[in-house]
């Protein structure tokens, strides 16, 4: 739904999941890949991976970067707005190289008790790993 008018899209107009299932679809078939490949590159559910591509859902945060670093761009390229892919995401993931390990740096606004809930998981897993 267009929700600065209030209606729907007409049949020549794309909303902005229909321009990212387009990017990702393209990408994915670019890389010769299916999207069982995609979801299972991405560690993503296949059935989620669909969605993104027949424009239903349009993913945010950490399944966002997943997705693009299986289609080997950055998130923001993926961004429907072109003028967004220049911009630094606010969540960046850096994967280990045998993917065992994440890095995860956030510079975005969260509400008070979602934010506490990461720092008490971080704090919870260096205590259990001795970091």
């Amino acid at each position: 739904m267009n929700m600065d008018s209030g209606r729907l899209p007409g049949p020549d107009e794309q909303t902005e999941k229909d321009v990212f299932a387009k990017k990702v679809y393209r990408l994915m078939l670019a890389k010769g890949m299916n999207q069982s490949e995609l979801a299972r590159a991405a560690g993503l559910e296949r059935n989620r991976v669909s969605a993104y591509v027949r424009g239903l859902a349009f993913p945010t945060g950490l399944k966002l970067a997943k997705l693009a670093q299986a289609l080997g761009v950055k998130p923001g390229d993926l961004l429907p707005d072109e003028r967004l892919s220049d911009s630094p995401p606010p969540v960046k993931v850096v994967f280990s190289a045998d993917h065992q390990r994440v890095r995860i740096t956030v510079d975005t606004w969260l509400p008070t008790a979602v934010g506490t809930e990461i720092i008490r998981q971080i704090g919870e897993h260096a205590i259990a790993h001795g970091e």
